[in-house]
């Protein structure tokens, strides 16, 4: 063999052993918990674009609810609630229990000075008395090991954050395979009238890698959920236009060999004019602690 066709065949075998070793063969995301293990995340949702964002308004409450309202006060509470619920540190943490099924338990971590009310009136004191309850657990859920969600009967807010962060595929998928999160983001009551609305739940396997023996597998996350129509009360005769957004994206990598998350970012978003208008927009992160 000449010295040409041996460095051209050397050329091929460089060039081919990558692609055989990015093989699409179907993979399981499971989690993976040993007894007594605990798998921890440090849990973010910080609030971005502060520069775009935007506090309630209640102007379309205002006027469903007639003149006889003290819109100062309620927009006092209302910017008050806000503060003392715009948590952001969190700790997660996993554990599979005796029947096999893994138990989520979120607690709220250090807050920010910035973060506390000083009003030293009543509703200083409920808020205050608020937040130190919400200084222990915030959340609890279950998911079974295949990712698939266990606490069926969980609010839906917390449900959502449970499918958002924790929920998996429970089959197995390959690059390009899609599923749909169990979240429902947005909800009404009968004063709404809609008259559009659409959404998108989109999850794909974007790649799988070989990470020094460790296969790493990337998801994407496209969540999209938007109505439009009108808030209606026997307090008024004309019904405020009204419209919510709220969107969700992502990038995370799982390890299948780990059973878990190695890192996960996503920006979730949440726009509404009309009846309460508001714009904001929240960092979602998941660090792995152990």
């Amino acid at each position: 063999m000449s010295v040409f066709k041996y460095l051209l065949l050397i050329c091929l075998i460089f060039v081919i052993c990558p692609a055989f070793s990015q093989s699409n063969d179907p993979v399981m995301l499971k989690w993976k918990l040993k007894p007594g293990e605990v798998i921890s995340y440090k849990t973010t949702m910080d609030e971005i674009d502060t520069a775009h964002s935007k506090d309630f308004s209640i102007d379309g409450f205002d006027k469903l609810l007639g003149s006889d309202v003290n819109s100062a006060e309620i927009k006092k509470m209302i910017k008050q609630l806000r503060q003392a619920t715009n948590l952001s540190n969190f700790v997660t943490h996993l554990k599979k229990n005796s029947k096999n099924v893994i138990d989520i338990e979120m607690k709220a971590g250090d807050q920010p000075a910035a973060q506390t009310t000083a009003d030293t009136g009543e509703m200083g004191k409920a808020l205050k008395l608020m937040m130190a309850t919400m200084g222990g657990v915030v959340l609890r859920g279950a998911i079974r090991e295949d990712g698939t969600i266990e606490s069926f009967y969980t609010k839906n807010d917390q449900k959502n954050l449970i499918a958002t962060f924790f929920e998996l595929p429970g089959r197995p998928v390959r690059v390009g395979d899609t599923w749909s999160a169990d979240v429902h983001f947005l909800s009404t009551d009968q004063s709404f009238i809609c008259d559009s609305s659409h959404r998108r739940n989109i999850i794909t396997i974007v790649k799988i890698d070989d990470v020094e023996n460790e296969h790493v597998v990337t998801v994407k996350y496209d969540i999209e959920e938007y109505v439009s129509g009108y808030f209606s009360t026997p307090f008024d005769k004309n019904p405020v236009k009204t419209t919510m957004r709220m969107t969700h994206k992502a990038l995370a990598d799982f390890s299948i060999e780990r059973g878990r998350w190695i890192n996960y970012d996503g920006i979730m978003s949440i726009s509404s004019t009309g009846f309460m208008s508001s714009q904001s927009a929240k960092r979602c992160n998941l660090t792995l602690i152990n």
